[in-house]
């Protein structure tokens, strides 16, 4: 068995359409795959189509945002794509992304930094995100690269930086339960929290319906990985690994980084798929 569920495509921010995500995945021998589009589930027919005819597992997912202090992000695996109050959520994050993203560029073209709002739609295919304006910049030349472009600009602090819109972890996790999916905290060390700190704040989620760690992902050492494992052991979360991938452009990190570390892949995705089965199905 090889797993990565942490995966996007150009429905969010990634650089492959659902299918081609999909046939990838495939080439490099995984077997089960999750695609986790931010706030969107618009990709799962295709990618599940796709899967289905290659005998491969797809996992319907998202990857919602949300605010704790900084910003967080949920992962639901097994999610109804169809679930009306899911669909309502991600359609109101897709208007907010849409009214940031203006803010941005106008922000930007006030310091002299002029790209384009239909390029960046141009480059999102669907919701627009920063990575899309990061993209915009680069192509107009104020930065070499894209995290180069997000170190310039686009972080608190900076000139075409726009806070999102506050949105509480219990509602991602009441959202996720609520279209049957499983409530994964995603890469935990992107927190950059202290152990103890990071202990408190999964336990405060946990009892509001946290039920996993993503453990495995680029973010996380070794020695951060062995932690989490503890952690999600100790409290008696499922465990989870993925690569994040988006695509060069985006974020460097390829299908599969990092996940020859889950050792005990097979009995975490069995547990995961047993937990996903309580639930209730979907047509």
């Amino acid at each position: 068995m090889k797993a990565d569920l942490h995966m996007h495509s150009t429905v969010s921010d990634g650089m492959l359409e659902p299918r081609e995500l999909v046939r990838a995945a495939w080439s490099l021998g995984v077997t089960h795959m999750a695609l986790t589009d931010h706030d969107s589930v618009e990709g799962i027919a295709d990618a599940r189509d796709e899967a289905v005819s290659r005998g491969m597992t797809l996992i319907a997912g998202v990857e919602l945002s949300c605010t704790a202090g900084r910003e967080v992000h949920i992962l639901g695996y097994g999610v109804d794509p169809f679930d009306e109050a899911l669909l309502s959520f991600c359609r109101e994050q897709v208007f907010e992304r849409e009214q940031r993203a203006a803010q941005m560029v106008q922000r930007l073209s006030e310091e002299g930094k002029m790209i384009s709002l239909a390029r960046v739609r141009e480059l999102a295919h669907g919701a627009m995100g920063r990575p899309h304006v990061a993209r915009a910049l680069v192509e107009a030349g104020y930065a070499s690269s894209v995290d180069e472009a997000f170190v310039r600009y686009l972080v608190p602090g900076r000139c075409g930086y726009v806070p999102k819109k506050e949105i509480k972890v219990a509602k991602a996790l009441e959202i996720i339960h609520q279209a049957g999916g499983v409530a994964v905290l995603a890469h935990p060390m992107e927190l950059k929290m202290g152990d103890m700190a990071l202990e408190s704040i999964v336990r405060e989620w946990k009892a509001q319906g946290l039920e996993g760690l993503e453990v495995y992902h680029p973010s996380a050492a070794n020695h951060q990985a062995a932690h989490l494992l503890s952690l999600a052991r100790r409290e008696g979360l499922l465990v989870t690994g993925g690569s994040d991938f988006h695509g060069e452009k985006v974020r460097k990190t390829h299908i599969g980084e990092g996940l020859e570390r889950w050792q005990t892949v097979g009995e975490d995705m069995r547990l995961l798929l047993k937990r996903m089965d309580e639930r209730p199905a979907y047509e």
